[in-house]
């Protein structure tokens, strides 16, 4: 899933299993400390879910790495780290 932050034009990138509870955790104070400051303090974000299948990459991991990358959600964004290894 991509968390996007509209007013600050950041991005995290995430997985999970139970990827609506996973989401609601960021916004509630149980995930992402800084994607939940800036929900509180009133930024504006949407969320997307990105299915694995017809991704055309094997694992989750890869997925998430790949999209951490793309969208600069480690170097300018709210990542901590450029993703899970497998």
């Amino acid at each position: 899933y991509i968390l996007f932050n509209k007013t600050k034009n950041m991005y995290y990138v995430g997985q999970g299993k139970q990827v609506l509870n996973r989401v609601n955790a960021h916004f509630t104070g149980k995930g992402n400390g800084d994607v939940y400051a800036d929900y509180k303090y009133g930024d504006i974000f949407t969320i997307k879910m990105i299915a694995l299948e017809n991704s055309g990459f094997q694992s989750l991991n890869d997925l998430e790495r790949n999209t951490i990358r793309r969208y600069n959600a480690y170097s300018k964004g709210y990542n901590k780290t450029r993703g899970n290894r497998s």
